[in-house]
């Protein structure tokens, strides 16, 4: 396999956003496997004169079912091979390749400060069969790190001449392991064809990252309108700093 290598392929600008590494370069890879591994099979077929269902492969090589040692390893079909085993694999996504997620926040709101501090936070997320676990449920935990510095921290301000007044790390806040909570992950893996709920999928792996940055924001500030709900206070905005939500409790108090 060759890959990233511009003397081989197309200029492109999108990379691998939106699901195309997970989703679209895994259903390739999984198209040319197969293909590749029939065209082994009818290699070993000719040579061994047995018909193809007779044989399977196992451990680099194709064996007859019910003689295994008569079995051929690829090397030696590609030696034998009038030319050598090549195949293209191809995908198209028909249908949404996206992960999707819930998420559930937990918070409590310092009514004399306006601080906030996360209790619990857990993500309920659906990406397909995790290819690297290790990845998966680090793009999910960054992207909740996003979705918590996006309501609590980062601000992009500028002032009346229009010139950014958050030009460095002192005026722009982001989140350090201090603010961000240990994220519960829980995966679950539903079918993409919703006609046939027990069929397999047959490219079922997803991108991730949508599953952590996009249900963030959205929880966190849902999780703080609840818990400042019985003062009166309605939530019409998505930063919610402790200045912003202390001058709103004094609100309360006048």
């Amino acid at each position: 396999m060759v890959w990233g290598d511009t003397d081989l392929v197309p200029f492109n600008l999108v990379g691998t956003g939106g699901s195309r590494a997970a989703t679209l370069a895994s259903g390739a890879v999984l198209d040319a496997a197969e293909l590749l591994r029939t065209r082994l099979l009818e290699l070993a077929a000719d040579h061994l004169e047995i018909a193809p269902e007779d044989l399977e492969v196992r451990d680099g090589a194709v064996v007859p079912r019910d003689a295994p040692s008569r079995g051929l390893t690829f090397a030696d079909l590609a030696a034998h091979a009038p030319d050598p085993p090549e195949v293209l694999g191809r995908f198209l996504s028909a249908d949404g390749t996206w992960s999707q997620a819930t998420h559930l926040a937990m918070v409590e709101v310092d009514a004399d400060t306006g601080a906030v501090e996360i209790l619990r936070y857990v993500v309920v997320e659906d990406c397909g069969p995790p290819i690297n676990p290790a990845i998966v449920d680090g793009q999910v935990r960054g992207g909740v790190a996003q979705g918590i510095a996006a309501v609590l921290h980062e601000h992009a301000a500028y002032d009346d001449d229009g010139q950014p007044r958050a030009a460095t790390f002192l005026d722009y806040l982001v989140p350090s392991t201090m603010e961000v909570p240990e994220v519960e992950i829980h995966h679950l893996h539903a079918p993409m064809d919703a006609d046939a709920p027990d069929a397999p999928d047959p490219v079922p792996y997803r991108g991730v990252g949508e599953g952590g940055a996009i249900g963030s924001p959205a929880a966190l500030v849902s999780a703080i309108e609840d818990a400042v709900a019985h003062l009166g206070i309605e939530l019409t905005s998505q930063y919610l700093p402790p200045a912003v939500l202390h001058e709103m409790l004094g609100r309360t108090r006048l």
